[in-house]
């Protein structure tokens, strides 16, 4: 049955796929056994994080991109390895040679053999008790059969796929009988793995899934569960090796007073010890994803950039609440819903530790100094956000932090490939005289420049057959900027390697059929139509039009709806941008306590609970000013299919002091004044856009205001169309640029940035993303 979108009143009904929002990953937590248990469920209160003085940390790092099976390989699990190593080292104190990586790009090759000699040697016989272990894996997953189930209903145990190849005449052979005997390491052998080590502080991450899966979109899903995504054919039954089972044996004997009912009943519980994070739910699927000049596992991308934005020791059940909100705004890209597993060993409670059982050494950051060469400065973007990795063409500054987190430079960005980069060191301001950028040092974020011409990224499918060129012809010449003609949209095929925002293309009956595989019961266009899709290839409520429409006709129709888009593109580029200014806020429902959102996350203002608000609920949101200085607030509501609302200001006859928070002081909207009530129907997701400045944004409230007198009103939540969103985005960006070039606080460092491209000032602004489920209530 199709579901209604989330709305602020007035709420307006549509019919949408609840599942629309971000879904990059799936679940591999069935491989150790983690599928079982929910943190959340025996977590409920935030308790005091007691750093831990461990003798050593131990990491074993495991990333595997070229498998020996057509159509298997994948793209992104290298960074993925790269991304733990630069975050374990320069945030968590790790010793570069207590980490051992395992990948097709390393001396260390990732088959069987070598990554269970290698967890053996360089994790079992080094850790001690109270040591910290980590181990990651990036690759396939799949399923074999189990010789001893724990579920009667289930007799499949999760692997992880190593890249050993497997004979063509086993193969053949295999196609014969109906079973094949894979190399692949059971969850049953990394549970006793995990089992023999002497140290409780253990954390596993793996970032692979085994629910099925293929090609979607310009994204791989990392699966392997039917010999036809292997060499084609038949679905065949997956046998353990005897070299697999043997060692389990051998495990399990090294175990003192440990028998195998106690291994099957532990398997039973959970996982073996520690902590253990999965891509997401069982049901879901693990993304290999394709980001601005690079791949990677966006689960595992999603994860290491919010341990690098993390502002210091949090437990883990709050970073599992955070990461799963953080996951689904991380990107303008509104698919499907990832929800991360976080799960912890059932006789110890861990959820209240830090997640590698360790505290960071250093302050947060959105990059640190790999290489200093001269005047040319090489640095790793591990805490960037794929937005800033998109417009970075603009130009930024970076705050230098020393170990203690005190600014002793700054750097002016030059350029970037994938996650490396390439600055220079800026004279003045702040920088002493002796001041030398060490490998090392940490970056923060201070100002950055959006390109004066951002361009919604459109990729045109091949469905669309003879058609694509005319369409890719259509696109691009559809949205011309007033000022410079220069086009808003940038379309290419679908069938080219590259980042899209959103995919045009015709309903096919083959589509129709992987979609309903995909999701079920959704709502899809008619057999025939052209409609927008995600970049995973789920359609766009309400853009599709009548079946055999010409393609410059269909591109005519979206004109308004490619608006829409790119407005919330360009407010997506801003709320990914870092900030300095002290401000925290939460959103909750006036009439419960246990549902509070932080939108900025502070000391007091720990979320432990994921339930979504419900259908019919009023809403209010608070935001705190703990500046030195008065702040101005606005909020912007945006639904599941790119519809933009302003929901504060509300009042358009009052003056621009309806925005202010004085210092110390709290603005909580909508005011009792504003006659106005913030109350969400129907199903899904809003998310809520959030800016703090220290000035006004007086030329964006003219423009809603003037709006608002068009249509008649004087309070009232204000719904924008294309046209609309854009001319307001066009207003806002122009009092941001202005607020961070002008006035006394006006940095040395802003000149740096071209006075074509929009200056964002981490002191002058904050945009804050925060996006909330609404669900039905249900039946007493």
């Amino acid at each position: 049955m199709p579901r209604r979108i989330a709305h602020p009143t007035p709420s307006r009904p549509h019919a949408i796929n609840r599942r629309r929002f971000l879904q990059f990953t799936g679940s591999a937590l069935a491989a150790v056994g983690l599928s079982q248990l929910d943190i959340l469920n025996q977590a409920q209160q935030h308790h005091r994080v007691l750093a831990q003085n461990t003798p050593r940390k131990l990491a074993l790092l495991v990333g595997i991109n070229d498998y020996p099976f057509v159509g298997m390989d994948l793209n992104g699990c290298l960074t993925d390895v790269d991304l733990q190593y630069e975050l374990l080292v320069h945030r968590y104190g790790f010793n570069p040679a207590d980490i051992v990586k395992i990948s097709d790009a390393e001396r260390l090759k990732p088959n069987r053999d070598t990554i269970i000699q290698t967890f053996r040697e360089h994790l079992i016989a080094q850790a001690r008790p109270g040591d910290v272990v980590v181990f990651h894996y990036s690759g396939h997953g799949s399923r074999v059969v189990d010789p001893n189930p724990i579920y009667s209903e289930n007799n499949l145990n999760g692997t992880i796929v190593t890249n050993d190849p497997i004979p063509q005449t086993v193969l053949d052979e295999a196609q014969r009988t109906g079973e094949l005997v894979v190399p692949d390491i059971m969850g049953r052998t990394l549970f006793l793995l995990m089992r023999s080590l002497r140290t409780e502080n253990v954390t596993v991450v793996l970032d692979s899934c085994h629910s099925g899966g293929g090609l979607r979109g310009n994204n791989r899903v990392r699966a392997a569960d039917r010999l036809s995504d292997r060499v084609g054919g038949t679905s065949i039954e997956f046998k353990p090796s005897d070299a697999d089972l043997a060692l389990q044996e051998t495990l399990l004997a090294n175990l003192d007073d440990y028998s195998f009912k106690q291994f099957q009943s532990d398997r039973e519980k959970g996982i073996a010890k520690g902590i253990g994070i999965g891509s997401a739910q069982f049901s879901q699927q693990a993304i290999d994803m394709t980001f601005d000049g690079f791949y990677a596992g966006a689960f595992t991308y999603l994860l290491t950039r919010y341990l690098w934005q993390m502002p210091g020791s949090t437990p883990t059940n709050t970073v599992q609440v955070n990461l799963e909100r953080s996951t689904r705004a991380a990107t303008d890209s509104r698919n499907r819903v990832q929800v991360p597993e976080f799960l912890s060993a059932p006789e110890r409670d861990h959820k209240d530790q830090p997640i590698y059982f360790t505290d960071p050494v250093t302050g947060s950051a959105d990059a640190v100094v790999t290489s200093v060469n001269n005047q040319q400065i090489g640095f790793w973007l591990g805490g960037a956000s794929a937005q800033f990795l998109e417009s970075a063409e603009g130009g930024a500054i970076f705050t230098v932090l020393d170990r203690q987190g005190q600014p002793v430079g700054e750097l002016e960005y030059m350029s970037h490939s994938g996650l490396g980069g390439v600055g220079r060191p800026i004279e003045g301001e702040i920088s002493p005289a002796n001041f030398a950028i060490q490998p090392g040092m940490l970056l923060r974020e201070k100002l950055v420049g959006l390109p004066p011409n951002p361009k919604l990224r459109i990729g045109v499918d091949p469905s669309l057959g003879d058609d694509v060129e005319v369409a890719i012809t259509e696109l691009n010449t559809a949205l011309l900027a007033e000022q410079t003609g220069q086009s808003r949209i940038k379309a290419s095929a679908f069938d080219k390697p590259a980042t899209f925002d959103y995919v045009i293309g015709r309903m096919t009956e083959e589509y129709a059929e992987q979609l309903r595989e995909d999701f079920g019961d959704i709502t899809l266009p008619p057999i025939g139509a052209i409609a927008l899709f995600s970049p995973v290839l789920e359609p766009i409520a309400s853009t599709d039009g009548r079946i055999d429409e010409m393609v410059p006709r269909a591109v005519s129709r979206l004109k308004p709806k490619f608006k829409s888009l790119l407005a919330n593109k360009v407010l997506s580029l801003l709320a990914s941008t870092t900030s300095s200014l002290p401000v925290q806020g939460e959103i909750f429902a006036t009439t419960r306590s246990d549902v509070r959102v932080p939108i900025a996350t502070g000391e007091t203002l720990v979320q432990t609970s994921i339930e979504p608000f419900r259908a019919g609920e009023t809403l209010k949101i608070r935001m705190m000013n703990n500046h030195s200085e008065p702040l101005h607030m606005s909020c912007i509501v945006i639904t599941e299919d790119g519809d933009m609302t302003v929901i504060y200001p509300a009042d358009w006859v009052a003056s621009d002091d309806a925005t202010l928070i004085a210092p110390g002081e709290e603005l909580i909207m909508p005011r009792p004044q504003d006659l106005v009530e913030f109350k969400v129907s129907g199903t899904g997701y809003l998310e809520i856009l959030t800016l703090m400045s220290t000035g006004s944004l007086r030329n964006a409230l003219r423009g809603l205001q003037d709006i608002a007198v068009d249509r008649g009103e004087e309070r009232t939540f204000l719904p924008l169309d294309g046209d609309e969103s854009l001319g307001v985005l066009e207003d806002l960006l122009g009092d941001i640029d202005g607020l961070s070039r002008g006035g006394d606080r006006a940095s040395f460092s802003v000149n740096r940035i071209d006075q074509e491209n929009t200056a964002v000032d981490g002191g002058a602004i904050a945009t804050f993303s925060t996006v909330i489920e609404i669900a039905e209530i249900p039946d007493s």
